[in-house]
């Protein structure tokens, strides 16, 4: 019997899969702050991974097709954005980020820990709006065409654009207006005459612009923030009242929920060593010295995976368990659009590009330290494997008249190449890379290989990242192979 005409998950199997959920989002979170991962692309990494694992679980059901695998991650890149000086509020400080005329470091303000611990709720929930829903349609019973994608994406952008030119400048002066007088000062000090609003305003709310200023990269990151917290929240309304889709609006709104939590819960390593804020007088522990940083980005993964596969593994039956009358259903229906659809992005793009570009970004790391050469070695292998991959998806769906690029459903195909997909993103987190961010030159394994030598490496803090994520790697393995081992049976 085929893996993908069995019985649905058991409970034992479902708690499985939470677990291995939370090591897979956990190892692909801290991937993507890495090196060659990073920005939009990463985030499309981790978005790609977690639908495979998903589809790999649950994917026996008409709407689980190929199509929605690269777009569900498109949406994931598209929102990330970016924290500034938010990530260390919480310890009841702001630094300016940019240096005062005459002056040579930065400065620090006292603020309230409760504005930096609500301003990255608005991040976390912000963070994934156009995804969680995307991925909530996949259980719903409502049929989504792409016209109703473009409905709750455009109500999104628009009610973001709006609020970053109105509502969100008074928004931040009630959660911090330490914040927005500290960024007044700054501009004073640069020789604006501007307010924040007002410079936000026209300069469009330009990044590069704002870290030059004292205490305006806050702002404007701040501003950013709110504004796509708004936007997540109209565009669940959007989808609950104009789509009138209840079920996804309220699944959305517990993932980037889950989403807010697990990022200000997994901020916590960044506000210790300060005399303020919510752990005022908690010192540092060695094993974290170096690794803080990391460590906020694997367990804000970690809490977010095993939040959401919670949540799924939690809902009724009806709306995860394998459909009677299944039979796989595109998204696209056009033979012409699927070829150019599927052989680009789900194929492609997902399969060639974002591992390219982070292969040849860390071999470049490695070896050269040269853009050009990094640039040009993700253009040439895109290139070589370009027709080849076209070639392969012409021959199922022109071909051959198939209504999916590959020729196995969705799910059975997520089981066989999700772990391949894992295997070469660790071979490129583990063994490529800067020297001074490789493990496999920065420790010292003839020291580890004694009880004192490990502690004395742990304590320094070099090591926990690497044990960390080779643990989550291995146990992802691990009991993936059970929970599917259970399903053959």
């Amino acid at each position: 019997m085929s893996i993908t005409e069995q019985e649905n998950l058991k409970w034992y199997q479902k708690i499985f899969s939470i677990i291995a959920g939370a090591f897979l989002i956990g190892f692909m979170w801290r991937v993507r702050g890495n090196h060659g991962f990073g920005a939009k692309w990463g985030m499309f990494a981790v978005a790609f991974v977690f639908v495979m694992f998903i589809y790999a679980l649950y994917g026996r059901r008409k709407k689980m097709n190929y199509e929605m695998m690269p777009l569900c991650a498109v949406f994931a890149a598209l929102t990330a954005g970016g924290w500034g000086t938010l990530n260390s509020q919480m310890n009841g400080y702001l630094s300016s980020s940019a240096n005062f005329v005459g002056e040579d470091a930065y400065r620090y303000i006292e603020i309230s820990e409760y504005s930096g611990l609500i301003i990255m709720l608005l991040l976390g929930f912000g963070w994934l709006p156009l995804f969680s829903i995307a991925l909530g349609s996949l259980f719903s019973k409502k049929k989504y065409e792409f016209k109703d994608f473009f409905i709750f994406v455009a109500v999104y952008y628009l009610t973001m654009i709006i609020a970053e030119l109105t509502i969100s400048h008074y928004i931040l002066q009630v959660i911090n207006p330490e914040a927005v007088e500290a960024c007044a000062e700054g501009l004073r000090d640069a020789g604006q005459d501007l307010s924040p609003m007002r410079a936000f305003i026209v300069k469009l709310g330009s990044e590069p612009w704002a870290k030059k200023i004292p205490f305006c990269r806050n702002y404007f990151t701040s501003i950013k923030v709110i504004s796509s917290a708004i936007g997540a929240l109209t565009s669940l309304l959007t989808v609950g009242i104009v789509l009138k889709d209840k079920f996804t609006a309220v699944f959305a709104f517990l993932v980037n929920t889950s989403c807010a939590v697990a990022i200000t819960l997994a901020d916590l390593p960044l506000i210790l060593d300060s005399d303020r804020g919510f752990l005022a007088g908690v010192k540092m522990p060695g094993f974290l010295s170096h690794s803080a940083w990391p460590a906020w980005e694997f367990f804000t993964g970690f809490i977010l995976g095993l939040l959401v596969m919670l949540i799924i593994a939690l809902l009724p039956k009806q709306f995860t368990d394998a459909e009677e009358s299944f039979v796989y259903t595109p998204l696209i229906k056009n033979k012409r659009f699927s070829l150019i659809y599927n052989g680009i992005l789900t194929l492609f793009f997902s399969f060639v590009v974002i591992l390219a570009r982070a292969f040849s970004f860390k071999l470049n790391e490695a070896i050269l330290d040269n853009e050009v050469f990094e640039i040009v070695l993700t253009i040439v292998i895109s290139a070589v494997l370009f027709y080849p991959v076209i070639k392969f998806t012409k021959k199922n769906i022109i071909d051959k008249a198939l209504d999916k690029p590959i020729d196995m459903l969705p799910q059975e195909f997520s089981i066989k190449a999700l772990p391949v997909y894992l295997v070469i993103i660790a071979f490129i987190y583990f063994f490529l890379g800067s020297p001074d961010d490789n493990f496999l030159i920065t420790i010292n394994f003839t020291e580890i290989l004694s009880v004192k030598g490990f502690l004395n490496e742990w304590n320094s803090g070099m090591i926990f990242e690497p044990i960390l994520m080779l643990i989550s790697f291995i146990l992802f393995n691990i009991i993936y192979r059970i929970i599917f081992h259970r399903k053959r049976k």
